[in-house]
Formats: C-alpha cells, sequence, structure tokens
C-alpha cells in the first residue's frame, strides 16, 4: 500500500503559507484512519482493511488540497499581478473584496481528532 503526503499531494506557491499546516493535516487524517483500522482489526495490520484506510485518506484529502493549491496560486497570482490599471482594478476591487475572504477562510480546517488507544496498562 503507498500513498503521497506533504508536497508531494499538494505542491503550493507559499501565498497562503498553509503548505507545513497541510502536510501536519495529511499527517493526522492519515494517522486517524490508519489507527481506527488497526483499532477496528484488534490491533492487528489487514493489508485489505488498511488499503481502504488509505482509500478514505486521499478522498478526505482530494478537495481540500486542490482548494488550497488553487487559492494560493490565485493569491499569488493576484498580488504578484503587475502595475496595469485592469490588474490593479481586479486585484483591488474584486480579489480583495470579494474573493480573498473566500481564499482565506480555507485556512480554519479541523481535520479531526486522532483515535486513542490504551496500552492496558498503568501510566
Amino acid at each position: 500500500n503507498i500513498t503521497v503526503a506533504g508536497d508531494a499531494m499538494h505542491p503550493m506557491t507559499p501565498d497562503l503559507g498553509q503548505g507545513g499546516g497541510s502536510s501536519l493535516e495529511d499527517a493526522v487524517v492519515l494517522g486517524r484512519h490508519i489507527g481506527n483500522s488497526v483499532i477496528r482489526n484488534g490491533g492487528l495490520i489487514v493489508q485489505g482493511d488498511m488499503a481502504k484506510a488509505i482509500d478514505d485518506y486521499v478522498k478526505e484529502r482530494r478537495w481540500r488540497a486542490a482548494c488550497l493549491v488553487t487559492g494560493s496560486y490565485i493569491s499569488g497570482w493576484k498580488q504578484q499581478g503587475g502595475a496595469k490599471w485592469w490588474m490593479k482594478f481586479l486585484r483591488d476591487g474584486v480579489f480583495y473584496k470579494y474573493v480573498f475572504g473566500w481564499i482565506a477562510g480555507l485556512v480554519h480546517y479541523n481535520c479531526g481528532n486522532l483515535p486513542a488507544v490504551s496500552s492496558g496498562k498503568e501510566d
């Protein structure tokens, strides 16, 4: 079973500052799916269930990553778009008023909680 995470899954420009954060989100979501698989199987790694866990991780992360990559690219393109009058109009009159709020809202994301597993021993 193979998957990608971090920059391999979502290379993006630094315009939203979410590259590292997205990698941590990947780790939590992948850990949650794998952890739940191991818990469901009584502490064992079952290949078919592990493949499903990885597939579920990819399905959960796909659109989030695509939105962040696209939003970061659009943000950088508009902010560095030049000094022509029409570019200033698009940037200041349209982008910052209507689009940037939506893009900036992408940074708020709850990737869930990792499953809690007890070894049965006192800590």
